[in-house]
């Protein structure tokens, strides 16, 4: 069997008048009524790599990892922790085009992308015809009568994404794979919609709406497969669950703890699978700066914005204008202890992750010490390391610092976390245990050791290294880099604050 899979990044599932709106491959794609078309598809994350995890593992973005790292080499492997890992066990043969030198780095284990050190060199996104050409090369690569596996990723906002993805339809219509192969398009999510919601977004990731959180969805299988005619399906489905619906059409199944569902029986059988279902959704993880979260059950939407929640109902209310928690408390109460239960259960599914960062780190040479970990950012961090430590020191509550004294014998070890780009909040916490403390260790999420950075905290020389890096850019990027000085830095960001007291 050949598996064809196309990913467009950043399309809406309706039309609007910038590059984000519907494709007319899409919609010649919905009205020749050649495949399964799904009008109601909702993405568990509102940016590419998080959402690309997300439903290469089956698992919502939030469970994957706690914080975006650009290599996942330190990190516990996620080879066989994916959803295309029972393909690879068949003997498939897997290959992938991805548009950026980030997508290969990161999706290495997985997907086993195509990498030309000229063609993704530096910041270089492929474009919609560069792609076109390596999928045709590809593919005249293959074995057709063997088990391929090959994924293609079109960069955002690319004028001619249309006409290529339209090349490779008709590319496979003339080679027989369309009719014999199984083949899905779609896009990894939505696009925050200005003209829908009357407020200006500096990126476009920073949000949960529903028109960043629902891209466009089509499948089409071939005949031995299904016996269900081409048709437009207005039931709910999840980006999560592609890969475990094609498993199951191919009697194949994943061994990984995942929350992935098959909507097969939604295809056959008209089967509303996902009636009922609680799906979580973030554009942010759990280690980053701001907290932003859906729980989507049916219509019903719960919203956590910074620690601010509400309730939506979509079928009244699709713009999310109305807060309903109110008028509704026994739903409120159930999608938000949904909310909780999925707190709780990433932060044990971490202990992995973290458990190996810890082993790396210059903490395992900490031993019958006196520890302080102040009240920061991340919290889960800090409560992770208080408990390891615990394990082999003696740890110093913050709140009785002012028992101890200022003898070097008396005094202990302060851990400080830098949180990214600009270190908020250590130098407060410098000063403030400076007297109580013989030596400062300075981690980042990933625990590595940065004492060394602790000179570069503080906004203004945050703004200096942004511009100083960017310098031969700022004519052509200084809407980027205004966005990057003033949305990113943690000093504006009252969620962050609250934990430096």
């Amino acid at each position: 069997m050949n598996i064809f899979w196309i990913v467009t990044d950043s399309i809406c599932n309706y039309e609007r008048s910038d590059l984000h709106g519907l494709l007319p491959i899409y919609k010649k794609l919905r009205d020749c009524n050649e495949g399964f078309y799904f009008e109601d598809c909702i993405s568990q994350f509102s940016s590419t790599n998080l959402s690309l995890f997300s439903f290469l593992t089956g698992r919502f973005p939030y469970f994957v990892f706690p914080d975006y790292f650009r290599s996942i080499k330190n990190l516990p492997s996620l080879k066989s922790k994916n959803n295309i890992a029972p393909l690879r066990k068949e003997d498939y043969n897997i290959e992938s085009i991805l548009f950026g030198r980030e997508q290969v780095i990161v999706f290495e284990e997985i997907l086993n992308p195509y990498y030309e050190e000229d063609l993704h060199k530096g910041d270089h996104w492929l474009n919609a015809m560069e792609v076109y050409h390596l999928f045709i090369k590809k593919v005249e690569e293959l074995n057709r009568y063997k088990n391929n596996f090959l994924f293609v990723f079109f960069r955002p906002s690319d004028p001619q994404t249309d006409l290529f993805l339209s090349k490779i339809i008709d590319y496979l219509k003339k080679k027989d794979y369309w009719d014999n192969s199984i083949i899905i398009i779609n896009s990894d999510h939505g696009y925050y919609d200005k003209n829908l919601y009357k407020k200006t977004k500096l990126l476009h990731f920073d949000d949960i709406h529903q028109s960043s959180m629902q891209p466009v969805f089509f499948i089409k299988l071939p005949l031995i497969l299904t016996n269900s005619p081409p048709k437009r399906i207005k039931n709910r489905v999840y980006l999560i669950d592609i890969i475990e619906t094609i498993l199951d059409y191919l009697n194949l199944e994943a061994t990984h703890e995942r929350e992935s569902k098959s909507f097969k029986d939604l295809i056959e059988k008209g089967v509303d699978v996902n009636k009922n279902r609680k799906v979580r959704g973030d554009c942010y993880l759990m280690f980053q700066s701001i907290k932003k979260t859906m729980i989507i059950q049916d219509n019903w939407k719960l919203v956590n914005d910074n620690g601010k929640f509400a309730l939506y109902n979509l079928y009244e209310d699709y713009l999310e204008k109305k807060d309903v928690k109110e008028k509704y408390p026994i739903i409120y109460d159930e999608l938000f202890q949904f909310y909780k239960k999925t707190e709780s259960k990433a932060y044990r599914t971490f202990q992995s992750i973290l458990n190996t960062l810890y082993e790396q780190s210059i903490l395992t040479t900490l031993k019958f010490e006196n520890v302080l970990i102040p009240y920061q950012f991340p919290p889960q961090l800090v409560k992770f390391l208080r408990e390891k430590l615990k394990i082999n020191n003696s740890m110093i509550n913050p709140s009785e610092t002012k028992n101890f004294y200022s003898s070097k014998n008396q005094k202990f070890i302060t851990i400080l976390i830098f949180n990214r780009l600009t270190g908020y909040g250590l130098k407060k916490l410098f000063r403030r245990y400076k007297k109580f403390t013989k030596r400062f260790i300075i981690l980042d999420t990933e625990l590595n050791d940065v004492s060394n950075q602790i000179k570069n905290t503080g906004y203004l020389k945050f703004v200096i290294r942004s511009i100083i890096a960017r310098r031969k850019q700022l004519s052509q990027r200084w809407k980027e880099i205004v966005v990057w000085i003033l949305y990113f830095p943690l000093y504006f960001n009252k969620y962050v604050r609250k934990h430096y007291p």
